[in-house]
């Protein structure tokens, strides 16, 4: 009952982190005469990765054991896991096709015209302006942070499988869109792809009780998306 109490407490703790470090980063900007307002897109995306940066090490801190642990198994058999990863990327791919499918038709249907959601739309905006340090957030720091918070911390304190899955995949797909100032209807069609990657990668973990495939996975995902945007820039 301890442990439980504690693992709700740590998973409450990086929740509220997450949400507010942004906010905490400008209260600290504007208290050393540095006006956030000014920023371009270069700020922002330097400032964002060293807000990812700070997450990533405290993240480290207070599940520190098991990341060590996982990393220890992880390495026992390191060129099989890899393998096994990257076959666990192609399905996660396949599954984001069908999710685009189901947005277009839904789309047509209700004849929306379904535009990049805002998450995307500042990313590109970001990519453009500083590609390398973006790269470097994105692919390498975001995994991390998202996976530690939203799959470990969260299957730490919801043991049954199913309930996991299923909230982890809702609550990841729903924080990348919302909150947004565009309909409503529009933004949970545009959920969707993110709710099948979530929903998926919650699978993973359950699957394989191991956080360094899901965060090499949700990497790889980040890396195709960088790829491809910054071949459009």
């Amino acid at each position: 009952m301890k442990n439980k109490l504690i693992d709700i407490f740590k998973f409450l703790v990086v929740i509220l982190l997450f949400f507010n470090i942004g906010k905490t980063f400008s209260i600290i900007f504007n208290k050393l005469n540095i006006n956030v307002d000014t920023f371009n897109f270069i700020d922002i995306a330097y400032s964002e990765a060293l807000i990812s940066l700070v997450l990533f090490i405290i993240l480290f801190f207070i599940y520190k054991k098991t990341l060590l642990d996982d990393l220890f198994e992880f390495k026992i058999n390191i060129k099989n896991n890899l393998k096994n990863c990257f076959k666990l990327f192609v399905i996660l791919l396949i599954v984001k096709i069908i999710a685009t499918f189901i947005i277009y038709i839904l789309s047509f249907v209700l004849k929306i015209n379904i535009l990049v959601s805002e998450n995307q739309s500042i990313i590109n905006l970001l990519l453009s302006s500083a590609p390398i340090i973006m790269l470097i957030s994105t692919v390498l720091l975001t995994p991390f942070v998202e996976e530690i918070i939203f799959r470990l911390g969260l299957k730490k304190i919801i043991k049954n499988s199913g309930l996991f899955i299923l909230l982890s995949g809702l609550i990841f797909g729903f924080m990348h869109v919302f909150p947004t100032d565009i309909n409503i209807t529009v933004a949970l069609i545009q959920s969707i792809s993110y709710v099948f990657i979530g929903t998926l990668i919650a699978y993973y973990y359950v699957k394989y009780k191991n956080i360094y495939f899901v965060i090499i996975i949700h990497s790889l995902n980040n890396l195709l998306g960088v790829l491809a945007t910054l071949l459009l820039i």
